[in-house]
């Protein structure tokens, strides 16, 4: 298990898993429970590690106290803590909104999938713990991957930065990582 690389939601996981082919990550329910994790676990307070949440509606005393924010695009925000060697990636809007949007960015086309169209629905779906054994959700994930949406290419970059070089990330690195015709 990769147990610096705590995601907040199933699909969260599942897309995680899908971008760095690893086969467990240290999941975790609710942004919340990805905070306390962090804070608390023996392994992680002290050393490297890296929280994926949605940007919900209400901000964590965590993020706007312990964190700064690095870098920023339309659909993602990365933040660091001030004295932690942790990251957080936080997708912006929340989760189910944020996936319509690149589904639409990267003009991926899902009509084969048997997922949830419309936004009520897709909710209900990835919040079912269920969600994770899904295997369209997972062909979903591989699109999502593949596609040519910027803010995908982003965040495939930045986890794979993240999950290659971990202790010895640099935010210049990180940095560099947001120029797509790079």
């Amino acid at each position: 298990m990769v147990h610096y690389l705590v995601p907040e939601c199933y699909f969260d996981t599942v897309l995680v898993k899908s971008i760095l082919k690893v086969k467990k990550v240290n999941h975790q329910h609710g942004r919340e429970s990805v905070i306390k994790e962090l804070s608390t676990n023996k392994m992680l307070k002290d050393d490297f590690a890296v929280g994926i949440i949605d940007n919900d509606k209400k901000v964590l005393e965590y993020i706007t106290d312990d964190c700064i924010e690095v870098l920023r695009t339309e659909r993602l925000v990365l933040l660091r803590h001030k004295t932690r060697n942790h990251f957080i990636i936080q997708l912006v809007p929340a989760l189910e909104e944020w996936l319509m949007n690149i589904i639409d960015e990267g003009n991926i086309d899902v009509s084969d999938l048997n997922l949830p169209t419309n936004l009520k629905a897709l909710c209900k779906f990835t919040k079912s713990k269920f969600v994770s054994e899904d295997e369209d959700l997972y062909r979903l994930c591989k699109r999502l991957v593949n596609s040519n949406s910027n803010s995908m290419i982003i965040l495939v970059r930045w986890l794979t930065h993240l999950y290659q070089n971990h202790r010895n990330t640099k935010i210049e690195d990180m940095k560099a990582l947001i120029n797509i015709g790079a």
